[in-house]
């Protein structure tokens, strides 16, 4: 009987210690494993999002990349801390140290405080320059379901085709619209996404914001570093 009962305890550990293994390989719903092949997923269509090879300022163009794969709602929003908004560039989820927590303005004349995902903290420093980018409610179709979530969004830039920097040309302006974009209702186009928002009250952003007292207080024309010196003139048409 004692040997019945050691066996059933041991038995019982190691369930618990299966679990346990389980659940701490999870990220958000996906083993890292999982979150490797997303990723890759994503970069084998790097060509088709971008034919030229130039990916700067390509955030809108990704974000309509991901909608069309039509993933669900867990998909999309893994897929969508992939890429900077602000500078196209690619995030390797195995690296450390990929995301800010900021501030950004809404249309809604309330600010919202969330993660951005970025290549560098200079790109969180342009999102929260200027009211250039502001958030704004969307509700997408996905493969589970409607999905309504926090965006960047920034004035339509092919209304002013013929000055959107020479570095950029991902945009496939029609009729003065992004073709190769989305647009909330408001008309303004989307660049990427918030994370994990809340209003902003008292939360802590001293650290971005002191990193960003310099940068956002230098004219966009004399901005180093980053993609602010491309990315906010295309921001400000």
């Amino acid at each position: 009987m004692k040997y019945m009962k050691y066996m059933k305890d041991y038995l019982l550990i190691l369930l618990v210690l299966f679990l346990i293994y389980i659940f701490c390989d999870k990220v958000e719903g996906f083993t890292q494993e999982e979150i490797n092949e997303l990723y890759e997923n994503l970069m084998n269509d790097f060509s088709k999002i971008f034919p030229s090879g130039n990916r700067n300022a390509g955030g809108p163009q990704f974000y309509h990349h991901i909608v069309s794969l039509n993933p669900n709602r867990e998909e999309f929003i893994k897929y969508n801390t992939f890429y900077c908004a602000v500078s196209g560039s690619p995030i390797d989820p195995k690296r450390e140290g990929i995301s800010d927590n900021i501030i950004v303005n809404g249309l809604d004349g309330k600010t919202y405080y969330g993660k951005y995902y970025r290549c560098c903290w200079p790109c969180s420093c342009d999102i929260m320059r200027d009211n250039l980018v502001r958030v704004e409610d969307f509700t997408i179709s996905l493969k589970d379901g409607y999905y309504t979530h926090k965006v960047l969004t920034i004035n339509e830039p092919c209304l002013n085709s013929d000055r959107i920097p020479s570095e950029i040309n991902c945009f496939k302006c029609e009729n003065n619209k992004t073709q190769n974009g989305i647009h909330t209702d408001s008309g303004r186009l989307i660049i990427g996404i918030l994370h994990d928002v809340e209003e902003y009250t008292t939360q802590d952003i001293d650290d971005i914001k002191s990193l960003c007292e310099s940068r956002n207080s230098t004219p966009i024309d004399e901005l180093r570093g980053g993609m602010g010196d491309i990315s906010l003139k295309l921001y400000s048409l």
